[in-house]
């Protein structure tokens, strides 16, 4: 693109040609209408360039002034003081995009489930209710992990908060697969970098962006700090159409791969080379149930595969979710739910798909019986079981809506929200 930076006072501003914008718009108009597949490579290419357009023309909300000056000594981003945004222009996120390590230079293979994730909660099966978790639970999980031939990787699973580093190690004790970790203390860094220097296969979970498109200040140093020290990292975000996410198909996976990128790119303008994987989880809010998240519906196994294939495109080492319910306890529901996500997954490939097995409604607690049974469950599913689904056409108003929108959560009452109540995410 052509772009151009214009210094007022203080205040930097972008300009994008209109001449680019003309060739933009040309070009969304040829793909209104087609109906996306995962193997329309023109529309996947278009939720990228449109992500890109996102970082650029609207940006992300960042208070942070050391993240500010990392964007800005490279000359290719600009904050506005007038709306707190930080433009990323897209030559940078290209260039972040070619020193980031390749899918086959990561440790998961393609094709994996995990236990991913992190539940508040243990729900037990045996009273019904919800407990703490303890360590036992997590070693319990990581022994199931390690003895199963579906599960191909291991995140801690439940919270026992201000316990990173013996988390770490009770994980690492009883699994010998690729793990996945949060440290966000100086004890839990220091002990993340030395498990990925003597054990490797590891890699520390972060969110930075609180959708849609706005900074987490409380996270940027332990972020900051593993990149630095050449740790592994994923790049987490969770927007939901209708509440801080647009409402139809194409929109909300070009949200959420915009968030990812601006965390893909700052990691490698600190630390070029550093491995980092794309984990932008696309949700939905339930409209008719006061906008909770709905991880049952089989348009959530397709928002998550498409956001996939978008990074399969990119060849960026990817972990979404899938496969996971809408129900708060283990029943037959909860069971439908997970065999249209496994079908659907073996149907159409992927690289890697966390909260697969043991997670209830909303994430908010974990099953030891889901868990064991939905193992079960993934070594019987076959491809022929995946429930038809035609993607919904390619949706430029969706575009529009996130522009308008910037980083506020709107959504409910963006007329496009609206609009497309009743025709997107009906099942």
């Amino acid at each position: 693109m052509s772009l151009a930076r214009i210094e007022e006072g203080n205040n930097i501003k972008i300009n994008i040609s209109p001449t680019d914008n003309a060739i933009q718009n040309n070009y969304r108009k040829q793909m209104e209408g087609k109906r996306m597949t995962f193997e329309n490579t023109e529309l996947l290419d278009q939720i990228h360039m449109d992500a890109l357009r996102v970082l650029e023309e609207t940006g992300v909300k960042c208070a942070s002034m050391e993240v500010r000056e990392i964007f800005e000594d490279t000359g290719l981003a600009a904050y506005d003081e007038t709306t707190g945004h930080l433009h990323v222009l897209a030559p940078l996120v290209e260039q972040a995009l070619s020193t980031t390590p390749g899918r086959e230079q990561y440790w998961v293979s393609e094709n994996a489930f995990g236990v991913g994730g992190t539940a508040p909660f243990v729900y037990d099966d045996q009273i019904g209710e919800l407990i703490a978790p303890t360590f036992e639970h997590i070693a319990q999980i990581a022994k199931i992990v390690n003895q199963t031939d579906v599960i191909d990787f291991m995140a801690r699973g439940v919270l026992i908060p201000k316990q990173e580093a013996k988390v770490m190690d009770t994980i690492i004790e009883y699994c010998d697969k690729p793990i996945y970790a949060a440290a966000v203390t100086k004890e839990g860094i220091e002990r993340a970098k030395k498990i990925h220097e003597t054990r490797g296969n590891f890699t520390i979970q972060f969110s930075i962006i609180n959708s849609p498109l706005n900074i987490i200040d409380s996270m940027i140093q332990p972020f900051l700090s593993c990149v630095r020290e050449g740790i592994p990292i994923y790049v987490s975000t969770m927007p939901m159409a209708g509440l801080s996410g647009p409402y139809s198909m194409s929109s909300l996976v070009t949200l959420t791969h915009a968030e990812a990128l601006f965390g893909i790119t700052l990691a490698q303008v600190i630390n070029p080379g550093v491995m980092v994987v794309h984990a932008g989880l696309p949700s939905i809010a339930s409209i008719d149930n006061n906008y909770a998240v709905n991880l049952g519906l089989v348009s959530f196994n397709i928002a998550n595969l498409l956001m996939e294939k978008v990074n399969k495109r990119l060849n960026l080492p990817s972990i979404q979710t899938a496969c996971t319910t809408s129900q708060e306890k283990p029943n037959k529901t909860a069971e439908e739910e997970a065999v249209n996500g496994y079908a659907l997954m073996k149907k159409y490939g992927f690289h890697q798909m966390r909260h697969s097995f043991g997670f209830l409604k909303e994430l908010i607690s974990f099953s030891m019986k889901k868990l064991e049974r939905h193992i079960e469950l993934c070594r019987e599913t076959g491809p022929d079981q995946a429930p038809e689904y035609h993607l919904e056409s390619y949706d430029p108003e969706g575009l529009k809506a996130i522009m308008r929108n910037g980083s506020q959560a709107n959504y409910m009452r963006d007329d496009h929200t609206l609009e497309n109540t009743g025709r997107s995410f009906l099942y």
